[in-house]
C-alpha cells in the first residue's frame, strides 16, 4: 500500500498511512504502562512478571488503536493495521527482537479477537485475561478487573482522542 492520502475523509482533511502510523508509534512509545502495572500489584523487582505484563498491556494497546482506527477510518482501518503489524515485526535488526515482535504481534492478534465481539462497549474480557496472568483469590480478582477494564476504557479514550 501506498504512503498517500486516505479516501473517505468527509470534512476533516486527508491524512496519509504514514501520518497515521508515525503518530501511533509516537504514541505507543511514550505511553507510561505504570499504573496498570501498580494496579496489577507487580512490583519493579519482579522482572519476569513485570515483562510479561508489559508484553500485553503493550499489546492490548496495539488492539485498541485497531477499535479507534475501525471508528475512525472505517474503510480504510484494515490496512493501517496491517501496515502497522508488517512494518513492526520487519523493524528489529537482531534475531530475538524480531522473534520478540512475532511474540507480540501474536498477542495483538489475540487481542484483536478478544475485543472483536463488544469493541469499545464492555473491555471486561480484556481486563479478565489480564487479572488471570495473575494468581489472586477470587474478591481480589474481581475488583482488579473492575479496575483494570476502568483503566482500558480511559487508555481507549485517550487513544482515540490522539488518533490523528
Amino acid at each position: 500500500m501506498s504512503a498517500g492520502p486516505l479516501p473517505g475523509m468527509n470534512a476533516s482533511p486527508a491524512y496519509t498511512i504514514d501520518e497515521v502510523l508515525d503518530n501511533f508509534a509516537a504514541l505507543l512509545d511514550s505511553f507510561d504502562f505504570t499504573p496498570e502495572i501498580d494496579a496489577m500489584g507487580i512490583g519493579r523487582m519482579q522482572f519476569l512478571r513485570r515483562k510479561r505484563a508489559l508484553q500485553d498491556l503493550r499489546a492490548l494497546f496495539i488492539a485498541l488503536w485497531r477499535l479507534a482506527l475501525r471508528r475512525s477510518f472505517p474503510d480504510d482501518f484494515e490496512v493501517i493495521f496491517e501496515t502497522f503489524l508488517e512494518r513492526f515485526q520487519q523493524a528489529p535488526p537482531r534475531n530475538a527482537a524480531r522473534k520478540e515482535a512475532a511474540a507480540l504481534a501474536e498477542k495483538v492478534r489475540a487481542y484483536v479477537d478478544m475485543l472483536e465481539h463488544k469493541g469499545d462497549a464492555d473491555f471486561s474480557e480484556a481486563a479478565h485475561h489480564l487479572v488471570s496472568l495473575l494468581s489472586l483469590g477470587d474478591a481480589e480478582a474481581k475488583a482488579l478487573r473492575l479496575r483494570l477494564a476502568l483503566h482500558i476504557r480511559s487508555t481507549y479514550k485517550l487513544i482515540f482522542d490522539k488518533l490523528i
